[in-house]
C-alpha cells in the first residue's frame, strides 16, 4: 500500500526481506519485526498526509501493481494474472478491449430479468456504458436471494471481504461470514448510490420471451402483482434470475397429513419461534447446517434426516468476527479495503484449482482423487474425529464416501459438529419412510413425536424454466435444451440472438472465488458483445451452431478430468437429470476471465 499511495516502487524492495507470512485463512498475514513494523506505520502516515504524486493511486502503469502484488499476497504472482488481479481489487474497472469509437441507436434498450447481485452488475455496466436499460423483478425489493430466503442461520459462505462487486467493496464488513441480512443491506446500499430502483419495475413476474424477427427485438410478456398483463420490447434480453428459484419438496409418503408446522427453507415464516418445540429437519446441506447451528439450543429435541453426508470444513478462526481494527482500517485508510479484498480472493481461487482435477494415479486405490484433494480430506476427517471420537457410531454416520468437492463442501459455521453431538440431537442417516399425522416414521420403524417440519430440501435446478423463451421460428428454449442445457460464451445459443444469460449453464466458479466473479466475468463479456453490435452497425448478434458446439464439447472434454464427474455417489445439484455436470465450469478461474475479455467475431453471426 505504501509503494501505491507514494508512487515509488523502490519501497518494496526496501521491506520485501524484513516482511514473512502466516496462515490467515484464507490468505497470508504479512508479519515483520516491532522496528520494521514502527518504520511502515510511519511511513505510511506520512504518505498520507502528503499529496499524491500522479502515478500513484490508480495503477495506471500494471509495472507497479506487478511488482507490490508478490509481497502484498505472499505468492509469486504470474504476469497473465495481473490484469484480472487489477479488476478484482477494485482497482480500476474491467478495462475495454474493442475500441470506444461507435454507439448503439440513442432507442437501444436492454431489459434485465432479476434485481439480484447478477442483475445489478449488469444494470451499473450499462449505466457506465450509456446503455438505456430496465429491471425486471417479481419481489418488492432488490437483493434476490439474500432478500427472499430468511431462515435462522442463513449466512453468506464465500468471505465477506471478497463477496461484493469489484466496483463497490464494502470495508465495514461485521463478520468474515456475515449473516444474509448484513449482505442484503450491502445490497439495497448498492441500489441506493448508483439509483437503480428508478429503473426497476418491482412485484412483476416475466412469463415470456418471444423473439419478433420482424422487429429484431424481444417481445416481454409480464404480469403484474394486480394480475394484469403487459407487453414490452426490448433489443437485448440479459436474463438473471439464477436457476435455483423453485423449493423442492421431497415426494414424501403421507407428507401432507402432518398436524403440526411443516416449512421448507425456502419460504420461511420469520414469525415462526423454535423454542421447546420437538423438530425434524430433512436435508444436510449448507441450508440444514446453518439452521440447525442456528436453532440447536432452542428446540426441546432435534432429529437431523441425512440422506448422504457432506465433508464439513472446521471454521479456522476462533469467531467470524472482524476486529473492530480491521475494520477501522478498510474504512479509513485508502486502498486497504481493495488490498483486503484481493488478498481474500487469491486465497479461494486458482491455489484451489488442484483439489478438482483428478490424478488418476493417485485415484486409482484413494478415496480422494489426487494429493492436493487428499489435504482437504484429511482435514475434514481429523475435524469428524475431534468432534466425535474416531470409529464413533456418529462419525460413521456422518464420513461421506466421495472425494471432496464431489458435491459442494460446507464450511461449518462455528457449531454444526458439535450440535449434532449434543444429547437432545438425533441424527437418522436415512431419509424418512414416511410422514403422518404425528411425526416421521423412520427407515426401520421407529415413530419420532414433532411439532415441526423443517424441510432444507434445496431447490429445482431452473436455468429458465419457468419462462416460456421461443426464439426464431418459435423454438422453445426448453425444448434445445431438454434435461441438459448449455450455452457459449456470454450465456448465448443458437436460434436466440440478443439473449445474454447470466446464470447460464457452466458459468458458477466450481473450484474458488464466489458467484461475484462469474457475474462480473460474464457481464463485462455482454458489454463487449454489445459494442461489437455498435461497431459493425448491426441489431443481432448470434452464435454459430459449430461454435457452440465446439465450446460445450470444450467444457465437457475439461469436465471429465474433475471430481464432479468422478464421484458418482455423490448426489450434487451440479448435475443435470440427464447427468451432465451444468453448474460448474471446469477451467481455471484466468482462463475463463481471459476466454471473455471480448468476443471472437467470427463465431457469431451479425445482421
Amino acid at each position: 500500500m505504501l509503494a501505491q499511495l507514494t508512487g515509488d516502487p523502490t519501497v518494496v524492495d526496501q521491506f520485501a526481506g524484513k516482511i514473512s507470512y502466516v496462515p490467515d485463512p484464507p490468505e497470508q498475514a504479512g508479519v515483520a519485526d516491532p522496528e520494521t513494523t514502527e518504520a511502515l506505520v510511519d511511513e505510511v502516515v506520512t504518505a498520507l498526509s502528503a499529496a499524491r504524486p500522479d502515478n500513484a493511486l490508480a495503477f495506471d502503469d500494471p509495472a507497479l501493481f506487478a511488482k507490490i502484488a508478490p509481497l502484498a499476497l505472499g505468492t509469486e504472482v504470474g504476469p497473465e494474472y495481473v490484469g484480472l488481479l487489477l479488476e478484482q481489487g477494485g482497482f480500476h474497472p474491467s478495462q475495454p478491449v474493442l475500441p470506444r469509437t461507435a454507439k448503439l441507436p440513442t432507442d437501444f434498450k436492454v431489459t434485465i430479468i432479476g434485481a439480484g447481485i447478477a442483475g445489478m452488475a449488469a444494470a451499473l455496466e450499462c449505466a457506465a456504458a450509456g446503455i438505456a436499460y430496465e429491471i425486471i423483478d417479481r419481489n418488492d425489493e432488490v437483493g434476490g436471494t439474500w432478500y427472499t430466503a430468511v431462515y435462522p442461520g442463513i449466512g453468506v459462505d464465500t468471505p465477506s471481504a471478497y463477496y461484493s462487486l469489484s466496483r463497490d467493496i464494502n470495508g465495514d464488513w461485521s463478520s468474515y461470514y456475515p449473516q444474509g441480512g448484513e449482505y442484503q443491506a450491502y445490497l439495497v446500499s448498492v441500489a441506493d448510490k448508483n439509483g437503480l430502483r428508478s429503473h426497476t419495475r418491482f412485484n412483476t413476474e416475466v412469463e415470456a420471451l418471444w423473439w419478433d424477427d420482424e422487429r429484431s427485438q424481444w417481445r416481454i410478456q409480464t404480469v403484474g402483482a394486480d394480475g394484469q398483463r403487459q407487453i414490452d420490447y426490448a433489443n437485448v434480453v440479459i436474463p438473471a434470475a439464477g436457476y435455483l428459484n423453485r423449493p423442492r419438496w421431497p415426494e414424501l409418503e403421507g407428507r401432507e397429513s402432518f398436524a403440526g408446522i411443516s416449512i421448507h427453507s425456502a419460504e420461511w415464516d420469520p414469525e415462526l419461534d423454535l423454542s421447546g418445540k420437538k423438530v425434524a429437519i430433512i436435508g444436510a446441506g449448507c441450508t440444514a447446517v446453518q439452521i440447525v447451528d442456528a436453532c440447536v439450543d432452542q428446540v426441546e429435541h432435534l432429529t437431523v434426516f441425512q440422506r448422504q453426508p457432506h465433508w464439513v470444513a472446521p471454521r479456522k478462526r476462533l469467531t467470524d468476527d472482524v476486529p473492530e481494527q480491521r475494520r477501522w482500517l478498510n474504512t479509513h485508510i485508502p486502498f486497504y479495503a481493495n488490498w483486503n479484498r484481493l488478498k481474500s480472493f487469491w486465497g479461494t481461487a486458482d491455489n484451489n484449482f488442484p483439489v478438482i482435477i483428478r490424478d488418476p494415479d493417485w485415484a486409482t486405490d484413494h478415496l480422494s482423487i489426487s494429493p492436493a484433494n487428499d489435504v482437504l480430506l484429511q482435514m475434514c476427517l481429523e475435524y469428524i474425529d475431534r468432534v466425535f471420537g474416531a470409529d464413533s457410531e456418529l462419525a460413521k454416520k456422518v464420513t461421506p464416501d466421495f472425494a471432496p468437492y464431489g458435491k459442494r463442501i460446507i464450511r461449518d459455521p462455528g457449531g454444526y459438529y458439535t450440535a449434532l453431538a449434543k444429547p437432545h440431537v438425533d441424527v437418522e442417516a436415512a431419509e424418512p419412510a414416511y410422514v403422518n399425522e404425528s411425526g416421521i416414521v423412520t427407515q426401520d420403524g421407529r415413530q419420532i413425536e414433532l411439532d415441526v417440519i423443517i424441510y432444507a430440501t434445496g431447490y429445482y435446478l431452473d436455468f429458465l424454466s419457468t419462462i416460456d423463451i421461443r426464439g426464431r421460428d418459435g423454438v422453445k428454449l426448453a425444448e434445445v435444451w431438454g434435461d441438459s442445457p448449455s450455452a457459449y460464451r456470454g450465456g448465448t445459443v443458437p436460434g436466440f440472438p440478443n439473449l445474454f444469460i447470466s446464470s447460464a449453464p457452466n458459468y458458477s466458479p466450481g473450484h474458488g472465488a464466489g458467484h461475484n466473479f462469474g457475474v462480473e466475468v460474464m457481464v463485462h463479456y455482454v458489454m463487449e458483445c454489445l459494442q461489437l453490435m455498435a461497431l459493425r452497425n448491426a441489431a443481432t448478434i448470434e452464435v454459430k451452431p459449430e461454435a457452440f458446439a465446439n465450446y460445450v464439447r470444450e467444457i465437457d472434454d475439461a469436465m471429465a478430468g474433475t471430481v464432479w464427474c468422478h464421484t458418482p455417489t455423490a448426489h450434487t445439484y451440479y448435475r443435470s437429470g440427464g447427468g451432465r455436470i451444468v453448474t460448474a465450469f471446469p477451467f481455471r478461474l484466468i482462463d475463463v476471465w481471459n476466454s471473455h475479455r471480448t468476443p471472437i467475431e467470427e463465431d457469431y453471426t451479425l445482421r
